[in-house]
């Protein structure tokens, strides 16, 4: 089976589904999402062969999110909200999506539905705190223009509107909560904030969080100089999502949830060796990691030398500042002291930058990020120029993940 499987994953070429993302109408935050988490099994997603497959979290959200999209809508109109009817509604879109989920752990559908119905509860519960008469609109879909060349789609989730202040919010379905400094990280949400200072006719914007099953809302005013430093870091991630051509896997905890794991390269081995037991491979993994484990022992040998060394180094240097020495004399050596200064640059160099360019010595001290240029040309997404500048060769490394 699992050679078949290789089989299959040599003649199918996931290359030819660069055409149709190159083609793609526009490219969303949630192709984003899934092409960070593995590029490999985005790739395979979003082709017609393969269907879609979501996890039992990804059931839970969507529900909730189809639900609140529905009754939201009704908001607008003035109708009024009841709870049973809203969790009537959750059931209805949990029955819809349950069929595309893909549970090889076996997860209990009860825990992600009653954590559902809690979502739901506290939805209607916090709609009274920001009523219908603020919501001017209800899963609003639009573009936004990131260069000449690309755009995203976006999807918030409401706008509303107090006076001369406009609202963009998102409703959370995660149990774990997010501080503000989080939040500020959010680029979906700042990229929402552009769309809303360029189409609403608004003073202020501020950015809602709903945590539906904390029932928590936080709130931060958008800026658009601090929401603008998203444009290029989502530019970025577009861009790199399209220009892909060979996307290789990415292991995360993701991976035992995933679809396409049995053609998974990563994991061929490893399902080979469950199926019909240890191989060669094993036993040249085993000769790898009996290396790697000595390796690891001598170098934990020297922290506890270097250790020990600076003790004595703190001895000499004491010793010899008390009698004027600037060297030691020893059997096998001759000890050399000096004593030097070590600048400590602050890890937060925003001040330092803006001082910089401030007095012209920005450009002059700087140097370009030459680890990304490298990591461009070696994906083909580099200017074509520098890449005709460099010289690529193959090199074989071997990454060890310590068992679990």
């Amino acid at each position: 089976m699992i050679k078949k499987c290789a089989e299959q994953r040599a003649e199918y070429s996931i290359s030819y589904a660069s055409d149709y993302l190159t083609n793609m109408p526009g490219t969303s935050f949630e192709d984003l999402r899934r092409h960070l988490r593995c590029p490999y099994a985005y790739r395979l997603d979003r082709t017609d062969a393969f269907p879609d497959k979501i996890t039992m979290q990804e059931c839970l959200d969507r529900s909730v999110r189809d639900t609140i999209a529905g009754f939201s809508r009704s908001r607008i109109m003035g109708d009024r909200m009841k709870e049973e009817k809203v969790l009537d509604s959750f059931w209805k879109h949990w029955d819809d999506n349950f069929p595309k989920v893909y549970d090889p752990n076996r997860l209990d559908p009860m825990q992600f539905i009653r954590l559902g119905e809690k979502c739901i509860r506290n939805f209607v519960y916090q709609s009274t705190r920001f009523g219908a008469a603020d919501i001017i609109a209800s899963h609003m879909e639009g573009t936004f223009r990131l260069s000449e060349k690309y755009e995203i789609l976006i999807d918030i989730e409401e706008v509303g509107r107090r006076g001369t202040t406009a609202y963009v919010t998102r409703y959370i379905t995660d149990t774990k909560m997010l501080s503000k400094e989080q939040l500020a990280g959010d680029h979906e949400m700042m990229i929402s904030a552009l769309w809303a200072m360029d189409n609403l006719n608004a003073r202020e914007v501020v950015m809602r969080w709903v945590f539906l099953i904390q029932s928590t809302v936080t709130e931060l005013t958008a800026f658009r100089k601090e929401c603008s430093q998203s444009v290029p870091v989502v530019l970025s991630q577009v861009d790199e999502l399209i220009r892909e051509k060979e996307p290789l896997p990415r292991e995360t905890v993701y991976c035992n949830e995933c679809p396409y794991q049995s053609r998974c390269p990563r994991f061929l081995h490893e399902l080979s060796v469950r199926d019909n037991g240890k191989d060669e491979g094993t036993e040249l993994a085993n000769q790898y990691l009996e290396i790697e484990a000595k390796k690891q022992a001598l170098k934990n040998r020297i922290e506890v030398l270097d250790a020990e060394q600076d003790l004595v180094r703190a001895k000499i240097v004491a010793y010899s500042d008390s009698r004027g020495y600037m060297s030691l004399k020893g059997d096998d050596g001759k000890l050399l002291i000096r004593h030097e200064k070590k600048a400590e640059l602050p890890q937060d160099k925003t001040e330092l930058i803006a001082r910089l360019k401030e007095t012209g010595d920005y450009d002059r001290l700087s140097m370009p990020n030459y680890s990304r240029i490298r990591s461009d040309i070696v994906k083909g997404t580099a200017d074509p120029k520098i890449i005709e500048m460099s010289e690529v060769s193959d090199i074989d490394k071997i990454y060890v993940k310590k068992k679990e």
